[in-house]
């Protein structure tokens, strides 16, 4: 977060600067595409953990305010689940979480040059994820056995806000009146979903990648 903070400041100090490069401009979107997640678990009870394919889908909104830089707001609906395994139980299972996610992204733009359709980006931001709806699955004598994190029976003591940190790289191809967004992003957890009062020193983590495939086109520039 500290190193996000530093990036912000520098951003704003740079839209200070009254230089004739400066160029603002606003773009709004949409993506989705692939997500692979875990919920990294460290407890007392010995639980291993695996990837699970899962998908993501949202809007996206682009400030652009210097040829290098930009500021962007995201929505998703995204999917997380993670398998997980009891080696003591011989027990095995998925815990499936859907969120609302919002991204903040501070962009670093590089551009190829003035006859380029293609511009790189490198770009990290906080994001804080809402929780919509969550299940466990198990395994049991051979059957898939479905529950609600929610049932009695079941009683998954989790916080439903998390705050992660979004990081990765893509690239913008421009193409008719917009720009194809094409981008490889690690959504990192950092709040501790372990809400059991009865274990609290279990430390549960989410971690995903997000392959994603989006479309820009600006709607206003001044």
């Amino acid at each position: 977060m500290k190193t996000v903070t530093t990036a912000l400041m520098a951003l704003f100090l740079v839209i200070s600067i009254p230089d004739s490069t400066l160029a603002q401009q606003l773009s709004v979107g949409a993506r989705g595409g692939y997500v692979r997640s875990t919920i990294r678990w460290d407890g007392t009870e010995p639980i291993e953990t695996s990837w699970n394919p899962n998908f993501h889908i949202g809007a996206v909104s682009r400030l652009e305010i210097h040829r290098n830089f930009a500021l962007q707001l995201e929505v998703w609906y995204v999917e997380k689940s993670s398998g997980a395994r009891l080696p003591a139980e011989s027990a095995e299972g998925d815990f499936e979480v859907s969120y609302l996610e919002i991204p903040l992204l501070v962009q670093l733009r590089v551009p190829l040059g003035p006859d380029s359709r293609v511009t790189p980006r490198l770009f990290a931001g906080p994001s804080v994820a809402f929780e919509l709806d969550c299940g466990v699955s198990l395994i049991i004598a051979g059957d898939v056995v479905n529950w609600d994190c929610d049932a009695p029976d079941v009683g998954v003591e989790r916080k439903t806000t998390a705050v992660n940190l979004v990081f990765g790289a893509g690239i913008d191809i421009q193409a008719g009146p917009g720009a194809i967004l094409l981008d490889a992003m690690y959504d990192l957890g950092l709040t501790n979903l372990n809400d059991d009062p009865e274990a609290p020193d279990d430390t549960v983590k989410s971690k995903a990648w997000l392959f994603s495939l989006g479309y820009l086109i600006p709607v206003t520039r001044w």
